[in-house]
């Protein structure tokens, strides 16, 4: 019984040691426990504003998210008229360029035809040169004005655009 007795003594030594080596880790933990204290409070805090900002946030979504609502139907309404304005302006430059062509067309018969009514004119001054210096009087039509006359009644006047009545009072 003796070895039975020798053992249970220095298991007990051990634990004793053991036991020891632990009250001294628990001590030196409360000491780590007593200087985290106010780190751990201050986290305390900083979590508590962070769950305080976040209630902020989800109410300036809220506000945010409504505010939108009622904005994205008068932007898709805006963005509607545009591409319609948009659409139009498209017609009307066509329309333009059209005119431009037209224009230019107009423009070249007139050079065409003014170059020949001076040519005529050339001619009928030097044929009449010697009853010019005895008559002095001044030919009756220049005809560059009658040209320009006989191109504009050529094209009717295209009528002027009705101004909507909307714009009459602001």
């Amino acid at each position: 019984m003796m070895w039975l007795d020798v053992g249970i003594v220095f298991l007990l030594i051990i634990a004793i040691g053991f036991c020891y080596r632990l009250s001294e880790r628990l001590r030196s933990l409360k000491g780590i426990t007593s200087v985290l204290a106010p780190s751990l409070e201050r986290l305390s805090q900083v979590l508590n504003g962070a769950n305080n900002s976040i209630g902020f946030l989800k109410q300036a979504t809220e506000t945010s998210r409504k505010s939108l609502d009622t904005y994205i139907p008068n932007a898709q309404a805006l963005s509607d008229d545009l591409l319609l304005l948009i659409e139009h302006a498209d017609r009307i430059s066509y329309r333009l360029d059209d005119l431009l062509v037209k224009a230019s067309g107009i423009e070249k018969d007139l050079r065409q035809t003014v170059l020949v009514s001076l040519r005529q004119s050339e001619k009928k001054n030097n044929a009449s040169e010697g009853t010019a210096a005895k008559v002095q009087s001044r030919p009756v039509g220049d005809p560059r004005d009658l040209f320009v006359q006989r191109v504009i009644s050529r094209y009717p006047k295209d009528p002027l655009p009705e101004q909507p009545q909307s714009q009459e009072r602001k």
